[in-house]
């Protein structure tokens, strides 16, 4: 089956935009990308025409914990420890279930459809059910089952977390939309040695490792007092970082950690809203860039963010790094864009499959419709994205050759049945609340 699809702007890649274009999808692939009228004797099946849209890349959220959208709202206004240790761990302890897992990655999957999420990398719990909630609906994602020095809502020790990482490793390592990965939470949280056997684990299966590193100001005095060391330097001491390790947030690192993390090959994740709300701090993603860091956007949790909005993290994190280096010229709107799209794609290993509107690659795809007033008039379609655009502009999702979403009609989950399942648990939350208040 090949589908042509036309739109008014396409912009395939960073620094590339084409106007009145198409692209040829024959499957689950990218076959070609032209400008229309497309070249003479091209043969297709289908042709969508998306009319007055900026067709895109979809965007890579690389960092969140999807369930987490049953949370929202219900701790705001605290630092992290806190946040954590007095509120969501408690909670995570009495309500986290497989129906809690199942009832909020699908209203999270909702959420991120609608603002152009195509892929996403996940640490959280219950796994086996995100895989095949988010199979069905036909995203991608890649899944890490989060490992704690503690007992978690599923397991009772981190070594039976290990056991069942590897065979949920087995179970999808050569799937379509579902990568496994291993999810050490963090170095405060997790021991040397625990850290270690997570490693080992990932380089026997050569699969990505999904912690939080320097998150905080706390965290980097908690790894001081405990190894001497500040979170970078520890892992990489223990021969921790490389190529297939993604460090969310990285707020807190030095001139010589950024050094490290270039030279190891180690990916960073930067979360901006959740960085604020939370008063974490500002990562100097500008900086990360120059030195040739990869870095990548994501949303966080929604308990931390509030939202799954990728659209409106690409708009704060342009605009937040120019204030942070004081200089209207930092983080420009095609590097908010690539680390929203290409950038996420190749820090948590997805680089050679999506990210960019290319021959070969998935055809993962998002088409935002420009008739809107505060996208008129339009002289420079990659300003309106970042700058002007919202997730409400989103109309037309493509994973895997599959139009997920269609004149902003969601296809592959009954929008209507996930939100009316999320206010349902939502009762049992009030109703039990006060017991762990």
């Amino acid at each position: 089956m090949k589908k042509l699809i036309k739109s008014r702007f396409i912009v395939p890649k960073k620094g590339t935009i084409i106007e009145e274009g198409g692209v040829l999808v024959e499957d689950a692939h990218i076959k070609g990308i032209y400008e229309c009228p497309p070249p003479e004797g091209l043969e297709y099946d289908e042709l969508i025409d998306l009319g007055n849209s900026i067709l895109t890349p979809g965007f890579v959220n690389a960092h969140t914990h999807s369930a987490m959208v049953l949370f929202r709202g219900l701790a705001d206004d605290l630092p992290l420890m806190e946040w954590l240790l007095q509120h969501i761990w408690p909670m995570e302890k009495t309500f986290v279930n497989e129906e809690f897992i199942r009832v909020g990655v699908e209203l999270a999957l909702v959420e991120m459809i609608r603002s152009g999420t195509v892929a996403f990398a996940d640490m959280y719990f219950y796994q086996e059910v995100a895989a095949e909630v988010t199979k069905k609906a036909g995203l991608r994602a890649v899944l890490g089952e989060a490992i704690i020095d503690f007992p978690t809502p599923q397991f009772d020790n981190p070594d039976d977390t290990l056991k069942f990482t590897r065979e949920f490793i087995g179970q999808y390592k050569d799937d379509e939309l579902i990568y496994p990965t291993i999810a050490p939470h963090a170095p405060y949280s997790c021991s040397e040695n625990l850290l270690r056997k997570t490693k080992e684990l990932a380089d026997e299966y050569e699969v990505p490792v999904l912690i939080h590193v320097a998150e905080t100001q706390d965290e980097v005095n908690q790894l001081l007092d405990r190894y001497g060391k500040t979170p970078v330097r520890f892992l990489a001491d223990i021969d921790f970082l490389d190529k297939n390790v993604v460090c969310a947030h990285v707020v807190w690192l030095d001139d010589e950690e950024i050094r490290i993390m270039v030279e190891r090959g180690a990916g960073g994740t930067h979360q901006p809203s959740s960085n604020l709300k939370l008063a974490s701090g500002i990562a100097p993603i500008h900086r990360y860039l120059k030195a040739g860091m990869k870095v990548a956007l994501g949303t966080d949790g929604a308990a931390s963010n509030n939202d799954l909005d990728m659209v409106n993290e690409m708009h704060i994190a342009a605009l937040l790094q120019k204030v942070k280096e004081m200089d209207p010229t930092a983080l420009p709107a095609w590097d908010a864009f690539h680390i929203a799209t290409q950038g996420g794609a190749e820090v948590i290993g997805l680089g050679d499959r999506i990210g960019t509107l290319e021959e070969g690659k998935y055809a993962d795809m998002i088409a935002f419709n420009l008739d809107a007033p505060h996208l008129t008039p339009i002289y420079n379609p990659i300003s309106h994205l970042v700058y002007a655009a919202k997730s409400t502009d989103i109309h037309f999702v493509m994973v895997g050759g599959k139009v997920i979403m269609e004149d902003g009609v969601i296809k592959t989950i009954d929008e209507e049945r996930a939100i009316a399942r999320a206010r349902e648990f939502s009762q049992k939350i009030i109703e039990k609340r006060a017991g762990i208040a």
